[in-house]
């Protein structure tokens, strides 16, 4: 029997985040070339994981949040000694984090190994994501750029985020872009007839209600719209209260849905008319891929970062206030403005031959993502080292 090379996936937990949905698909792929072991900080599986793939939990607490950015510290220094414990009992040659935390300790765990190889990924943008925070944001200022330039590789979603590593933490080792994966439909899907448009058009959005997300410039714009236009909102999160009071207030909150979380989101977006990205900031939506897999056109904000790679291959766009461009793949708007939302989203409801054409790019564009695809690349990066 040939020897399998022994890989960890390492991630705090596997909750409904992007990050652990990445790792949720990579393990059944990686399973077929290696000897894969889980390692999470935290007892938390609400995801499918590999059967074949040994999982080992370094704490069996819940995590609970730090305020602090020294408690948060604290906690981490607790947890350099198990992974290093796990890392040797499960004998890996390559590890691959995900998500700054557990990034640093792979760059901790290398120094203590040198034999060991090790890969970092990124799936934020750090300088955005921790600049409201003065103590974080010295701290990963200092800490980044020692621990991550201790591994050996780093691929992050998209390259804007490599830009930002490099240009505002001095990265130096060897970086590389690897896409998120979905897992597409195996049959095409079936374009709508829209016999109905006239009467209802359905915008549907997918995310954590959190500001980032920015949910309430896609209600904003829902607002701006006649009586026939709706939106479902999925999702749970902090700002449900205030999402909900926002709809009341414009009055439309007959024509605004809030299902919170669902399993198998896909099957419920599928019965709408278009998806919509309001996001600030992303690192790669993996939301849209799923939009785009089902058949459905897309808008989205030009937002850093994702939307501009994954419906216009990343050729920079100029779009009007109030307006948006009609991209390769679906419609872009440019950030936080719910006017050019409600534009897009009539232009979709007015134009069948749009509706049709960005229906079936979407789904032709979402196959190139496909978790079959996206694990070659990943393969290919550890079998480099």
């Amino acid at each position: 029997m040939e020897h399998k090379r022994k890989i960890a996936l390492f991630v705090s937990a596997i909750g409904f985040g992007g990050a652990e949905k990445v790792v949720s698909l990579l393990l059944d792929e990686l399973t077929k070339y290696f000897d894969v072991t889980l390692i999470l900080l935290y007892d938390e599986i609400k995801l499918p994981i590999a059967k074949n793939a040994k999982v080992v939990i370094l704490s069996k607490k819940g995590e609970t949040f730090k305020s602090s950015s020294f408690l948060r510290l604290i906690d981490d220094i607790k947890f350099i000694s198990k992974y290093q414990k796990a890392l040797k009992a499960e004998k890996i040659d390559v590890a691959v984090s995900f998500l700054v935390r557990q990034n640093i300790l792979n760059g901790i765990a290398k120094m203590f190994n040198p034999n060991l190889k090790t890969i970092i990924s990124e799936r934020c943008f750090p300088s955005i994501m921790y600049s409201h925070d003065r103590a974080t944001s010295f701290l990963t200022k200092l800490l980044i750029p020692f621990f991550y330039n201790k591994n050996d590789k780093l691929f992050s979603n998209s390259i804007y985020i490599n830009n930002d590593l490099v240009s505002n933490y001095n990265i130096k080792i060897d970086t590389s872009v690897i896409y998120n994966p979905i897992l597409t439909e195996n049959r095409k899907p079936r374009l709508k007839t829209y016999a109905d448009t006239e009467k209802i058009f359905k915008a549907v959005t997918v995310g954590r209600l959190i500001p980032v997300k920015n949910q309430k410039s896609v209600i904003e714009s829902i607002g701006m719209l006649p009586s026939n236009f709706y939106l479902d909102v999925y999702g749970d999160g902090p700002l449900m209260n205030d999402l909900n009071e926002q709809a009341k207030a414009l009055e439309i909150d007959q024509r605004v849905t809030f299902h919170g979380n669902v399993d198998n989101v896909k099957s419920h977006i599928v019965e709408n008319h278009c998806f919509v990205l309001s996001s600030l900031t992303e690192g790669f939506p993996n939301v849209v891929l799923e939009a785009m897999s089902v058949g459905l056109p897309v808008i989205c904000t030009n937002c850093m970062s994702g939307p501009l790679e994954l419906l216009n291959d990343n050729e920079n766009v100029t779009i009007l206030s109030g307006s948006f461009v009609k991209a390769k793949y679906g419609l872009l708007v440019n950030v936080d403005d719910a006017v050019g939302l409600s534009q897009a989203i009539k232009f979709l409801q007015k134009n069948k031959e749009y509706r049709d054409q960005y229906s079936r790019l979407s789904y032709e564009r979402a196959k190139t993502y496909d978790i079959s695809n996206i694990g070659i690349h990943v393969k290919n990066l550890i079998d480099s080292l």
